[in-house]
């Protein structure tokens, strides 16, 4: 293109007819474009060269880097898979794991709300036997008293025609209505008051949710008929022997019970040195034998179930103390994850020489005696082991217990477990399971054990009647004077050589906070007692004042103080109250007993007794609560007319 400008250039100069002006130009502006995209590719081209090489180095810095990544990666890969391979032979070493199947029963807390929930079970099965029968006892004395005030009345209806029925059918609706009303609030408040407050103690101690409102409609009839059957039964055999009577007899006033010597006035030196006042006492209370009779059985039925009530905290509140204060004497139960031999290395890294720690091995067997199995856990000691300060084993009466005495087949086992399926000491039994195959020992001695059931043997014994002992991953540990428990077991948590952990001082004040929702249970127990007794004295003394309106008014006018005629009237019923809480101390003792015997938990065994401080606090709040029942009634005595004194008996 430039030579064919020159060229036209030359012609142009030459003859410029020759050349064509528009091609010219034309040919020109071609050119000049050429040129300036040719600078620009030459330019593009130049800065492309340089970013090449630019990336190019970048390109070679990066594989570089990349190569040594590479490398440092396949070292990563290499040891990450020797890491892999060494793992995969440890998992092959380790043994194979025993797979335990764990009962609720084993867990405390469930335990100990069984044992609660049984002991409410017991009572309840108990106490409604002794308030139908003194509410039979009271409905009799009520309504003797009121068909007696009532024969004139009865004996003028007969006379105009009435018939037995019509008339006895005052007194049973009186009675029915009664009843009627007192099994209905008694209903409510039993099935929905009751319920909630205990459930409420239980809420403290226990991790529970509301209590469901549980409606029985045959809980309902039975209490309704047992209700009617003592009120209106008794009404019924009150009445039968009044309505036998004629009418022209019946409105008569009937005659007073005759007077006769009393016992005590065979024993001229106990008589003879009473003052007279002491005597009409004594006469008036054992001459109404009803009465009598009616005032002990209720007021023994009051402290009966105040000593039942102390008899069962008494029973139960301090097992956990009891446990873990005179039996288990250890401060801790360590499991190790190997077995442990003389020396557990662990506990000498902190500073525990082999006098403050003992191994042994732990397991469970199934034992079996007569028709009875149950699952106990076994401990197995040292042949010369040392259990002093660590666990003392003795019997019931207090006589120590030696394992280093267990001969070929002998073993000592639990005081709870024998009582409940009848094993004596010289007994044999049965112990297998999935590792054991069954064999036969002798019980050699029975200790005293209250949470949980053991069978101690020697490792003679088990390899002599089992075979080869495992090794012993258990370990009781008496920690240093000054030292925490807790800090303690933190710190060997914290060691791989260690699987568990208990301290005594937890199960002892989990087991004693469990227990303390014993205590409304208790103030129900009381609360009940004193409102039978308020029912009995209140009936009996207003009864006693009614009968006997016209000796009091005499006495007044014989000039008696107010608080002489209380003494003349109320001293009765602190005599009747203290023969009644007497015969209460041995009844008390009686049931209280029995409802321990309905209590029946596996894994814990109660401390049946009754501290005598229960039996004194019984028959003080027996006899305080006459007293006070006394001190309200005698209101009633001041507003006894001295001119009641002056009416005949017609």
């Amino acid at each position: 293109m430039l030579i064919n400008i020159n060229q036209m250039n030359e012609l142009k100069q030459v003859n410029p007819a020759m050349v064509d002006e528009q091609q010219y130009n034309t040919l020109v502006a071609s050119y000049q474009q050429y040129s300036g995209n040719l600078y620009t590719l030459q330019s593009g081209l130049e800065t492309a060269r340089k970013e090449y090489k630019k990336g190019l180095s970048e390109y070679n810095d990066g594989l570089k880097e990349y190569e040594e990544g590479k490398e440092e990666f396949d070292e990563k890969i290499a040891d990450a898979e020797k890491e892999i391979d060494d793992a995969r032979v440890e998992i092959e070493d380790i043994e194979e794991a025993s797979t335990y199947l764990l009962e609720r029963d084993t867990n405390v807390g469930y335990v100990c709300f069984e044992s609660d929930s049984t002991i409410v079970g017991a009572i309840a099965n108990v106490f409604p036997v002794f308030f139908f029968l003194v509410a039979a006892l009271v409905c009799m004395t009520t309504m003797n008293r009121m068909v007696e005030d009532q024969r004139t009345q009865i004996g003028v209806l007969k006379a105009l025609g009435y018939s037995n029925g019509r008339i006895m059918l005052k007194f049973i609706s009186y009675s029915g209505s009664a009843a009627l009303i007192g099994a209905t609030v008694g209903f409510v408040v039993g099935t929905i008051a009751f319920p909630k407050a205990i459930w409420y103690a239980y809420q403290m101690m226990y991790n529970a949710g509301g209590i469901n409102y549980y409606y029985s409609p045959l809980m309902l009839t039975v209490s309704f008929i047992v209700a009617f059957v003592c009120s209106v039964g008794v009404t019924v055999i009150s009445c039968r022997y009044e309505m036998g009577e004629m009418a022209a007899s019946l409105m008569r006033p009937k005659a007073p019970k005759a007077g006769k010597r009393i016992f005590l006035e065979y024993i001229p030196f106990f008589w003879n040195n009473l003052k007279f006042l002491r005597k009409v006492s004594l006469r008036n209370i054992f001459r109404y034998k009803g009465r009598l009779f009616m005032m002990v059985l209720g007021i023994g039925g009051c402290t009966a179930l105040l000593v039942t009530g102390f008899g069962i905290y008494d029973s139960i509140a301090d097992i956990a103390v009891i446990q873990y204060e005179d039996v288990s004497l250890y401060d801790m139960d360590i499991t190790l994850k190997d077995g442990a031999d003389s020396e557990v290395q662990v506990l000498k890294n902190y500073g525990y020489d082999t006098t403050e720690y003992i191994p042994y091995y732990h397991t469970s067997v199934d034992l079996k005696a007569g028709k009875n199995s149950k699952n106990i856990y076994l401990n197995v000691y040292e042949d010369d082991v040392n259990l002093e300060g660590f666990f003392d084993l003795h019997t019931e009466a207090g006589e120590p217990i030696y394992l280093s005495d267990l001969k070929h087949n002998e073993v000592v086992i639990s005081h709870g477990l024998c009582k409940r399926f009848g094993i004596k000491k010289g007994d044999t039994i049965t112990l297998s399971s999935d590792d054991v195959a069954p064999v036969e020992v002798v019980v050699k001695a029975i200790n005293e054990n209250f949470i949980n059931n053991y069978i101690y043997i020697t490792r003679s014994v088990y390899q002599s009647t089992i075979g080869k002992l495992p090794e012993m991953k258990n370990v009781y540990l008496n920690i240093k004077e000054g030292e925490d428990a807790h800090e303690i077991g933190a710190k060997l948590m914290n060691e791989k050589s260690v699987t568990a952990v208990n301290a005594s001082i937890d199960m002892l004040e989990r087991v004693e906070n469990m227990m303390k929702s014993l205590n409304m249970i208790i103030y129900i127990v009381i609360g009940c007692a004193m409102a039978l007794a308020t029912v009995v004295v209140y009936n009996l003394t207003n009864i006693n004042i009614a009968e006997r309106v016209r000796e009091i008014a005499t006495v007044k006018v014989l000039g008696f103080y107010k608080e002489e005629t209380r003494a003349y009237v109320f001293r009765e019923n602190i005599l009747l109250a203290i023969m009644g809480a007497a015969i209460g101390l041995a009844l008390g003792k009686l049931l209280h007993t029995f409802v321990m015997s309905e209590i029946i938990v596996d894994l814990i065994t109660f401390d049946v007794n009754i501290n005598p401080l229960s039996y004194i606090a019984s028959f003080i709040l027996t006899i305080l609560f006459t007293f006070i029942i006394n001190m309200l009634m005698g209101k009633k005595l001041e507003e006894i007319s001295m001119t009641e004194s002056l009416k005949a008996v017609e």
